[in-house]
């Protein structure tokens, strides 16, 4: 087994802690957008942005408001800590500020045991 093929970093996102611009192969944002405004999303993007290396990818996920989805899954998004849960259009809005190159959005339905709608993005530098 190769355990050095990887360094993962885990801290607090901001201009002043982003000490590697241009050096990250892949950032991740799981259940994170949903709690942040559109413009708190928008300067986490941009930091995704500064510090990934060309053709790195921003990936992200949370919950997803979709028309016809299950009433559950749409009770439990509209009952989410995260006052800030959008439909595809919105997240996708965002993202294509600062990734408007390309951005991949997956809808996933089959990722907990219960109804529950996902969005995945895959954004390319």
């Amino acid at each position: 087994m190769v355990r050095d093929r990887a360094t993962f970093y885990c801290n607090q996102v901001s201009a002043e802690t982003l000490t590697y611009p241009g050096y990250f192969d892949l950032v991740l944002a799981i259940g994170v957008l949903h709690h942040l405004s559109d413009m708190e999303a928008l300067k986490l993007c941009q930091l995704a942005q500064a510090a990934l290396q060309p053709k790195g990818r921003f990936i992200t996920l949370d919950g997803c408001y979709l028309p016809g989805q299950s009433p559950i899954a749409h009770y439990l998004l509209s009952h989410d800590r995260g006052q800030n849960v959008r439909d595809q259009a919105g997240y996708t809005k965002i993202v294509s500020q600062v990734f408007s190159k390309d951005v991949v959005a997956s809808i996933r339905h089959d990722l907990l045991r219960i109804p529950y709608t996902h969005i995945i993005l895959e954004c390319t530098k």
